[in-house]
């Protein structure tokens, strides 16, 4: 299955297990441990990172992850209790589940043909060209972009199919040569408009009559024959039969259970994608069908097991409304298939869990000697200097994380379901008050680094906080 929160922006408050702290010079809490207003706006003001409250919140997220972590390791909990680890592991074992069931109830759908691969080809299911490319410049002269036109019309008039591939040698197309100018097979959409129009209004296996005009500059193009194309086309064909029946196969689920999206499910949806945490109690439902309904709770999960280089979470943020509702739709049908699989019983055998279980393990113990956090060596330290292990490992986080912030040392990453583990065993809190402060404050902590930096003669600023990922241009083709 593919894996594509309030009314109105009104900003949330929120605790977990117990509560967050209502200090307004606290932005975090976990366990006896703080994470101070001051000291958030000091690594967020001397960083490059923009300086907006989610990314303070981000910083502070994962503070609050790594102090957890050390708190599970002082306690020597491994977080081994199977209940712990099936909650964690939640959405590995629904892709088993929705695999398995998949692979059942898709037997035959790549034979399922519309036509023979040679007229599907014919209706343009999909393209296969060669071209030559005359380029224009960005900021190119009138003069030049009409130079670059007489030079390409004059290459097509002595392009015929015989020699098309032989003239491909005056393209200025990188490789062109080597290749024959061929751009094998593309589906609709793969490349610029302008340029697919062009090739959708050729005859197959003929050159287009005139120029075709782009961003890249002026192409002569030559349709391919699909006897060219026919051993390609034939497994993209299959592909392509088993994208048809999936999307009829969800369209029909989505009909049958009549799912309907709530009117302000696109304003909340990107609500949730910048602060899931906050809505991890919120059973308000954002969408509704026959028998259920996806709440803003259920909602975050899924957004919180996306893996953050998927940068689901920044490009559901910026996406237009229309693109938001139908991502919240598909997480509903994520949902639908879920109840199928439930209802066509596909489980997840005993090796399938022994390994998940494995690999949780092994994350949490990678996890903690990352951190230089293993409970051994807190034990040992405790020992030694006669101390609380809760209160060294919380000092030793504080010493890694004060590392990090300045680029001493690498970036650890704690698994979602280790996150999801130590956030549902023990206390932490995220203050919204807190981090509207350190927003304040890191502007003044901001403005004097960049006065310090004018004055050394444009050092650059302290490395700090890295800036978050932007999300991938979808502009581009």
């Amino acid at each position: 299955m593919k894996s594509y929160r309030l009314s109105v922006l009104s900003a949330v408050a929120f605790a977990v297990a117990c509560g967050a702290a209502s200090n307004p010079d606290v932005a975090a809490t976990a366990g006896n441990q703080q994470l101070s207003t001051t000291r958030l706006a000091e690594i967020l003001g001397t960083s490059q990172a923009p300086l907006e409250k989610d990314v303070a919140r981000s910083i502070a997220e994962l503070w609050v992850n790594y102090q957890l972590v050390g708190m599970a390791a002082a306690k020597g909990d491994s977080l081994t209790d199977p209940k712990v680890m099936q909650d964690a592991l939640w959405s590995n074992l629904d892709n088993i589940r929705v695999k398995k069931f998949y692979d059942n109830v898709s037997k035959g759908w790549d034979a399922q043909s519309p036509g023979s691969d040679e007229e599907r080809y014919k209706t343009g299911e999909a393209y296969a060209a060669r071209h030559i490319l005359i380029k224009t410049d960005q900021g190119a002269t009138p003069e030049q972009i009409a130079a670059a036109k007489a030079k390409a019309e004059g290459i097509l008039k002595q392009a015929t199919t015989a020699n098309f591939v032989s003239l491909t040698a005056r393209s200025d197309e990188p490789g062109a040569k080597e290749r024959g100018g061929d751009l094998g097979l593309f589906g609709k959409g793969m490349m610029v408009p302008e340029f697919e129009k062009c090739v959708a209004a050729i005859t197959i296996g003929e050159i287009g009559q005139t120029v075709c005009q782009t961003s890249f500059g002026f192409h002569i193009i030559y349709r391919t024959p699909f006897a060219e194309v026919a051993e390609k086309f034939a497994p993209i064909a299959k592909q392509r039969n088993v994208a048809i029946a999936e999307s009829t196969y969800l369209a029909k689920l989505e009909t049958d259970n009549a799912v309907k999206i709530e009117s302000n499910a696109t304003v909340k949806a990107k609500a949730i994608a910048k602060n899931p945490l906050g809505y991890m109690k919120d059973n308000d439902a954002i969408a509704t069908y026959k028998g259920g309904k996806l709440s803003a709770s259920r909602f975050a999960e899924w957004l919180a097991a996306y893996p953050p280089s998927s940068q689901i979470r920044p490009q559901l943020v910026q996406a237009p409304d229309t693109l938001v509702d139908k991502f919240v739709k598909q997480i509903v049908r994520n949902e639908l298939v879920l109840r199928q699989a439930d209802s066509a019983k596909a489980t997840v055998d005993t090796a399938e869990m022994s390994n998940l279980f494995l690999n949780f393990k092994n994350a949490v113990t990678q996890t903690w000697t990352s951190l230089g956090i293993e409970p051994g060596k807190l034990a040992d330290s405790a020992k030694a200097a006669g101390g609380d292990k809760e209160k060294i490992a919380g000092a030793k986080v504080e010493e890694f994380f004060a590392k990090l912030v300045k680029n001493e040392v690498p970036f650890v990453d704690v698994p979602y379901p280790v996150a999801r583990a130590v956030q549902k065993k023990y206390t932490f809190g995220i203050n919204e008050a807190g981090l509207d402060k350190v927003i304040e404050k890191a502007k003044t902590v901001r403005a004097t680094s960049d006065s310090l930096k004018a004055k050394q003669g444009g050092n650059p600023a302290a490395p700090g906080a890295p800036a978050p990922a932007p999300a991938p241009d979808t502009t581009q083709k």
